[in-house]
């Protein structure tokens, strides 16, 4: 039963690469209108959460609150997955190559195999046209689903989450009494957490709940006028590839260079780009 806030702190998104100039002019102008194809796929992805899961609204009173809401939502999720084999929307976090980048998971399922489980995660797209999408959106969708993985599997490996950098980073403190709507929620959940570190110190024992996500990942396209499958995409997890990715695209965030506008090739994106009169690509 994943709780719901309105205050939800930013955090770095998963990392796109669908085009830089287009996330420095969000970023610079702190808007990103929703097209009618966007406002389509947000509702198709409520409504595959509200197939597993019940949103319970929940007021906060502190950063240190809304901190221990997102970690509780998490907490859920992934109870769901040990006890169902399924969840949706699970959100994750973590600290790579110095950077904190935040994403949510659209589907995990645990897929037995030789009596063992593996989680294996799955990311739904919404299609306005009923046709397979273009190397350079499928490509995308690879990254943002090799992120989530790695995001994922770095929380429950050995090293497990870096709580002082976190504590650090967000100048929250650990020993914050959390509000009593977020104490009474916990308890729902099976444990007691009067402060934020209580919640982080089982958020960490639930990670270890989990074993290694499966190397192969699926992207599934599907129709926004029936919901049809377009496609599936299933592909292995590609260490190299992703980290190479992560190096070029931690350039621009680290401010070692200028965002670069989309490939020549591939300027038919800006046809669909509120920012494309600003662009230089489009002198």
């Amino acid at each position: 039963m994943p709780l719901d806030s309105r205050a939800v702190p930013s955090l770095i998104p998963v990392f796109e690469e669908w085009c830089e100039k287009q996330m420095e002019f969000s970023l610079l102008s702190g808007v990103r209108k929703k097209t009618k194809a966007m406002e389509a796929g947000i509702a198709r992805h409520a409504m595959l959460e509200a197939e597993v899961v019940k949103k319970v609204k929940v007021q906060v009173q502190s950063f240190e609150d809304i901190w221990a809401l997102k970690l509780l939502n998490f907490i859920v999720g992934v109870h769901q997955l040990v006890l169902e084999g399924l969840t949706r929307e699970l959100p994750v976090m973590g600290l790579v190559e110095g950077v904190w980048i935040v994403g949510i998971i659209d589907e995990i399922q645990m897929l037995e195999i030789n009596t063992t489980k593996i989680p294996m995660l799955i990311d739904t797209k919404t299609r306005v046209r009923d046709t397979i999408p273009a190397v350079p959106q499928r490509r995308n969708g690879k990254l943002q689903l090799m992120f989530y993985k790695l995001l994922l599997d770095n929380l429950i490996s050995s090293d497990g989450f870096p709580i002082r950098q976190f504590f650090d980073f967000f100048s929250l403190n650990p020993h914050s009494t959390l509000s009593e709507e977020i104490a009474d929620s916990s308890t729902s959940f099976g444990f007691t957490a009067k402060t934020l570190d209580d919640v982080v110190r089982y958020y960490i024992n639930c990670c270890s709940m989990l074993p290694p996500t499966h190397n192969q990942l699926l992207l599934r396209y599907e129709s926004q006028k029936d919901q049809s499958i377009i496609v599936e995409d299933k592909f292995a997890y590609d260490h190299g590839w992703l980290k190479s990715q992560l190096e070029i695209q931690l350039q621009v965030w680290h401010g070692q260079r200028e965002p670069e506008c989309t490939p020549q090739e591939e300027r038919w994106k800006c046809r669909h780009c509120q920012f494309a009169s600003d662009c230089p690509a489009n002198a």
